[in-house]
């Protein structure tokens, strides 16, 4: 069985919600006559566990995961806790995977929803002091492949990354609510991510309301003031693209505004772009697609969702860097729309060098 296992995490979560399904149809008519969920569970017992272990220990990725957080967990476990670090971290992959409510999980891994609620926010925090070696700016020889990568696509020279945003769906917050409504009408948090070719994430930051537009998500994160000061590595005067919702510069480079007259070699440049964006798009469909829980947050916890969502974004890094490339169904699921531009955007840090670096470009291609 070792051998025709899948190794994707997310397929071995399905496989074993096949079991606990089976499972549960043997022991709906004891729920039934149970007076109360809290009596069933009072004691937290771990009613299925040997069932996930022997799931669970041929699926390596699931196995190296649990390295890399065990001791965390076992830090963070109450010596009267009976739930393993292994049953805290399916726990919270389910959940993370899935829109199934806490209850719901609780009741198939055989735990009260209170566990649940306990499990998955000590797993989180695990998994998120996961993301500074995990999620990171590329070395020299990294960053080389990126570009030759990058270039080899549609021929744009010189890009080692693409930076765009999306919305993370959330229940209506307790204050502030119409700060968090964004263009399309739903409460939202801004995800705003940089990655490489391979899909990868270099920068996340995430946190600002919805209604906030993508060039002030980018002036308030920490990579607007990297490239300002020239502090991140940019071999060979690289750079990184993105929508006209962004800002020129010299290490951030953006289409033309098209008013109607650009000319032949500026469309084609703006074309040559937007090819080699179409990565950035498919990769935030991809981790919304892999983590479904991204595609709403049903918590009044905005702080615990930020978590949560660099939680799932170190574990995208981690499954691609196990090649750990299956995907589902990556339909397009990132903010959407057609990028606007204000006077605002064209003029900050627009700088003399920046319009001609872009200019240079264009007729190279």
């Amino acid at each position: 069985m070792s051998q025709t296992a899948p190794r994707n995490l997310i397929s071995a979560l399905f496989l074993v919600n096949e079991i606990f399904d089976s499972d549960d149809e043997s022991t709906d008519s004891d729920d039934e006559s149970t007076d109360s969920e809290n009596e069933l569970y009072q004691d937290e017992e771990e009613l299925n566990e040997p069932s996930i272990l022997t799931v669970f220990q041929y699926y390596d990725l699931s196995d190296l995961l649990l390295g890399k957080i065990n001791i965390k967990l076992q830090n963070q476990t109450r010596p009267t806790s009976r739930c393993s670090p292994n049953k805290m971290l399916l726990i919270t992959l389910w959940i993370l995977a899935t829109p199934e409510s806490y209850r719901s999980v609780g009741c198939r891994f055989g735990v009260c929803k209170t566990t649940v609620f306990k499990v998955i926010r000590r797993t989180i925090d695990a998994i998120y002091e996961m993301a500074s070696t995990t999620i990171k700016w590329p070395g020299a020889t990294e960053a080389q492949n990126i570009i030759s990568a990058n270039s080899s696509t549609a021929g744009f020279p010189g890009v080692l990354g693409a930076i765009d945003g999306t919305h993370i769906p959330i229940r209506t917050p307790q204050h502030s609510l119409g700060a968090y409504i964004n263009r399309k009408g739903f409460h939202s948090l801004q995800l705003q991510v940089v990655f490489q070719y391979k899909m990868k994430f270099t920068d996340c930051y995430v946190g600002q309301p919805g209604s906030m537009h993508d060039a002030r998500v980018f002036r308030h994160s920490e990579i607007c003031t990297d490239l300002q000061n020239s502090t991140l590595f940019f071999p060979e005067n690289s750079h990184l693209i993105g929508d006209a919702a962004y800002p020129l510069s010299d290490r951030l480079l953006t289409p033309y505004r098209d008013t109607g007259n650009l000319t032949r070699y500026r469309v084609r440049y703006n074309f040559k772009l937007s090819s080699t964006r179409m990565s950035v798009e498919r990769a935030i469909g991809i981790l919304k697609c892999r983590f479904r829980r991204l595609r709403f947050f049903d918590s009044p916890d905005l702080a615990f969702i930020s978590k949560s969502v660099i939680a799932a974004c170190t574990l995208h890094n981690f499954c691609i860097d196990e090649n750990d490339l299956h995907f589902e169904n990556s339909e397009e699921l990132s903010s959407g729309g057609a990028a606007t531009i204000n006077s605002e955007n064209n003029i900050y840090n627009s700088t003399v060098t920046a319009r001609a670096k872009r200019d240079r470009i264009a007729r190279l291609l």
